[in-house]
Formats: C-alpha cells, sequence, structure tokens
C-alpha cells in the first residue's frame, strides 16, 4: 500500500454556492488522485485533526492511503511519484481541489 503525506486544498464547488463552506469529515473521504499519464486511484484521506469539515480553500497536511496501489500498481506509478509533485484530486472527471506531495511511503 503507498501512504503518501501531502498539503491538501479543496477549490469551492461553484463560485456563488454560500451555503456548505467545507467538505465534512464525519465520513470517510475517499477522493481519487490523478498521478498523470492515465493513472487515477482512490485514496483515503486521513487527518489528525479534530475538526468536523475541511473548509474550501485551507490547506491541510493529512495522510492519504492508496490501498489499491500494491504490487504491479506501484510499479507502475513509482517512476512518477516525485516529492513536491501536485497531483489533481478529483471527484470521476471533476478537480474538486490539488494536492502537494511532502512525502511518502510503500508498505507490502
Amino acid at each position: 500500500m503507498l501512504i503518501i503525506k501531502a498539503e491538501i486544498i479543496f477549490d469551492i464547488p461553484n463560485k456563488n454556492y454560500t451555503e456548505n463552506d467545507g467538505i465534512t469529515t464525519q465520513y470517510p473521504l475517499r477522493p481519487a488522485f490523478n498521478f498523470g499519464e492515465g493513472l487515477l486511484f482512490s485514496g483515503t484521506i486521513k487527518n489528525d485533526l479534530s475538526c468536523d469539515k475541511l473548509f474550501y480553500q485551507k490547506v491541510y497536511c493529512v495522510n492519504v492511503e492508496f490501498p489499491t496501489i500494491a504490487s504491479e500498481a506501484y510499479e507502475a506509478v513509482q517512476p512518477l511519484i516525485k516529492i513536491g509533485m501536485s497531483l489533481k484530486i478529483q471527484n470521476a472527471s471533476n478537480v474538486i481541489g490539488v494536492a502537494k506531495l511532502l512525502d511518502f511511503v510503500y508498505r507490502d
């Protein structure tokens, strides 16, 4: 499993939308992360913050676990992983934010 440490920021979904100011942390967050070259993997955002929401346009430092990146998948994505790289955070094909990779580790 690949685990990354990243700074993430979520975009405001609609510039005129003011009812909701963030994404609830009540349920697990599992958006897709785009590593480039057509490689999109679902990752579980883990944070040590005791907050009910991740506010839009605010930077958070989190760990993201990718349980589906193992063995062959890791071989495909490993050459693309670079400290400091930006990953698009997506919900289907919609880009909902960005992550800056700070560190990573792979565990069998």
